[in-house]
């Protein structure tokens, strides 16, 4: 056998096999073939079932919905023709034509059955508005649904870019001349099926006041305060935490836009503009009692609607619910103000109290930081009834700072220094008192202002360590306040204006009407806290005279005869004059320093006596 150079045979193995290739190649295709023919299939039952669903539109008895029936029935047909010619023709990708075909065949269905749907609910959404149960948006979106059912001014869009299905109210339009009858594009004139589906069974909560209520409950009860030994009050609104406590609860109830849309339409009621809150899905409308009704955007393209409160109206819109809230909690938190009748102390338990005032001024000292505080509470120190009644009355108070330490260690150091009218008392220089962060020096160091002696009574509110005591910082130093020339506090400035006033009215008292003598007390001295009325007498007049501080502490005061009791009334009202009257009326500018001025024409003649008396 004839041999070749260099030549090897091939293993059987690595020929081409062609029959396989062949047989692959002809299977593939006719996979592609089957995958064209389910396709065609898929697209031929897809436009079937279509077509069987618009020839089953629905008919009636009622002339406008047969008609609007036929036009969108006929309009769906002219649409799916479009669909089926432009994906032939290779002009609408096979993605597109889907998602318009299934847009347009869940639109058609869900339209045919909103009126079978929209009958269902209505026993729902009329027993939930009888029972007190839904918002004013859940019954304005059913009435906007029972607008776009007036068939004879409302028709089925289709959008011929996606295949979506819209309702739309119908207008007359002139267009080149001609009058034509087109949809209106203003905002809430148009909508999609599935927003009037979602619309239909949508239900919307009326906001739960009671549960605001049971929230507000929960709020502290009681937040008693004193003012004095005579007088408390109860009220939570004294808490120093009120406000943020009160705007949190306000701020978790209008989290959900619908909660605040029911407070305004349901509760409040009334706009700032006089009319009645309503909804709106037009944005162009801006009336202070309009509320703006949008996609929900935490639920985009589910039909959905929310108010929307981002806007300038809508803010104060919002401004209105949490006003409304906060009027809500203030109305159920109680505020009881408790008063006690003043006795009449003795000389030793009024120094006693007067003492104890110093005590409370000289011990909040001990940790106030603002110096003009300071510098205030040194003043009325000063200033006080015990110091000005003392034999040897402080003069000034100042706090210095000096080296307890030495030159090259130095250690800065707070003293008080007191100087007397009496010098020799003084407490300067060397004599100066040390002042520590010791609550227990510190007392100790208030007896030379208020001389309680005491270390209970002394060291009444004092239990922690001061800011104070020296060093950077923490140093007293430039506190101080002086007598300079006298001053005199209010109270004793207003009882002095008192006594003037009773003085010279003296003659008014006298024969004359009762009536008018009330009008004039009244006007000169109710913002002492006093109140006057008429109680009339056998043989004379009496005006009754009744305590600020205890409503059965009653004066009987004497006028429209010769005799006077107006010393006795002065006596009994003087005592009861606290420094917080005087302070209001002296704020009030009340001028009585020319006593009851009777004009000579008003003057009345003496009333005659009964007989025998």
């Amino acid at each position: 056998m004839a041999t070749y150079y260099k030549y090897a045979e091939r293993d059987a193995n690595s020929q081409v096999n062609w029959s396989e290739i062949t047989s692959n190649m002809v299977n593939s295709l006719k996979e592609v073939q089957t995958i064209r023919d389910s396709k065609r299939k898929a697209i031929n039952d897809a436009t079937t079932e279509l077509s069987t669903t618009l020839s089953e539109a629905p008919q009636g008895e009622h002339k406008g919905l047969n008609e609007f029936a036929m036009t969108y029935a006929n309009n769906a047909q002219e649409m799916r023709l479009m669909q089926d010619k432009l994906l032939k023709s290779g002009q609408l990708k096979l993605k597109d034509y889907n998602i318009g075909r299934a847009n347009l065949t869940q639109g058609t269905s869900k339209l045919f059955n909103l009126s079978k749907k929209y009958q269902a609910q209505y026993k729902v959404k009329m027993d939930r508005l009888e029972g007190g149960l839904s918002a004013t948006q859940e019954q304005w979106q059913m009435s906007e649904l029972e607008g776009f059912a007036n068939f004879s001014n409302h028709e089925a869009y289709i959008n011929p870019t996606n295949g979506q299905v819209n309702m739309g109210k119908l207008i007359d339009k002139e267009v080149a001349g001609k009058t034509v009858r087109t949809m209106d594009r203003t905002p809430g004139s148009f909508t999609t099926i599935d927003q009037l589906n979602f619309a239909v069974s949508d239900q919307v909560n009326k906001y739960n006041l009671d549960n605001f209520n049971a929230e507000v409950s929960n709020f502290a009860k009681t937040y008693l305060t004193t003012n004095g030994a005579y007088s408390s009050l109860d009220d939570v609104r004294q808490m120093p935490e009120f406000e943020s406590m009160k705007k949190n609860i306000i701020k978790s109830q209008l989290v959900d836009p619908r909660a605040v849309g029911s407070i305004l339409t349901n509760f409040v009621g009334i706009a700032s503009n006089g009319k009645s809150f309503t909804f709106t899905r037009d944005p162009n409308k801006k009336d202070a009692n309009t509320i703006l009704l949008v996609d929900d955007p935490n639920q985009p393209g589910s039909g959905r609607l929310s108010p929307d409160f981002s806007g300038s109206v809508g803010k104060k819109q919002m401004e209105s619910a949490e006003k409304f809230l906060d009027t809500q909690l203030e109305k159920q938190l109680p505020r009881k103000e408790t008063t006690k009748a003043v006795p009449d102390l003795t000389s030793s338990e009024i120094f006693k109290e007067q003492q104890g005032s110093v005590v409370d001024l000289w011990n909040s000292l001990y940790s106030t930081k603002d110096s003009a505080k300071r510098n205030s509470i040194v003043s009325s120190i000063i200033s006080s009834p015990y110091n000005k009644e003392s034999e040897n009355m402080l003069k000034d108070i100042i706090f210095v700072s000096r080296n307890i330490g030495t030159e090259d260690e130095p250690v800065m150091g707070d003293f008080m220094e007191v100087r007397y009218e009496n010098p020799t008392a003084n407490r300067t220089g060397n004599k100066a008192i040390p002042i520590t962060d010791s609550y227990v020096d510190w007392a100790a160091a208030g007896v030379e202002l208020h001389g309680v002696q005491d270390k209970a009574k002394r060291e009444k509110g004092l239990s922690t360590k001061s800011i104070f005591g020296g060093g950077k910082d923490k140093s007293f130093e430039g506190t101080s306040a002086g007598r300079g020339e006298e001053i005199e506090s209010n109270v004793t400035n207003v009882r002095k204006k008192v006594r003037q006033f009773f003085g010279k009215s003296k003659k008014a008292f006298v024969n004359q009407d009762e009536d008018v003598i009330m009008t004039k007390l009244q006007a000169s001295l109710s913002s002492l806290g006093f109140k006057f009325e008429t109680s009339y007498g056998f043989g004379f007049d009496r005006i009754k005279v009744i305590s600020p501080n205890n409503p059965e502490d009653q004066f009987d005061f004497v006028v429209g005869d010769s005799t006077d009791n107006s010393d006795d009334l002065l006596n009994w009202i003087l005592p009861k004059i606290t420094n917080e009257a005087a302070d209001v009326f002296m704020e009030s500018g009340v001028d009585i320093s020319k006593g009851i001025i009777i004009e000579e024409s008003k003057v009345t003649k003496p009333k005659p006596k009964l007989p025998g008396s």
